[in-house]
């Protein structure tokens, strides 16, 4: 079975889903994998609301 991005702990001590709560709620795909995700240049995520101020920033910082 594939990691998943956000709800599997793959990436730090817990799931990116409670490292990034706000980041979490507005991905489209919450169970989209690892591989799926970092596949491809850009990266294959897609969030319903634009990135920007402090979700800008945490995108970047994870």
């Amino acid at each position: 079975q594939d990691t998943r991005f956000w709800e599997d702990t793959w990436l730090g001590e817990t799931p990116l889903a409670l490292q990034y709560p706000s980041l979490y709620n507005i991905a489209q795909r919450k169970e989209v994998s690892v591989a799926t995700v970092l596949g491809s240049i850009p990266l294959n995520m897609q969030f319903r609301r634009s990135l920007i101020g402090q979700r800008w920033d945490r995108w970047l910082h994870l």
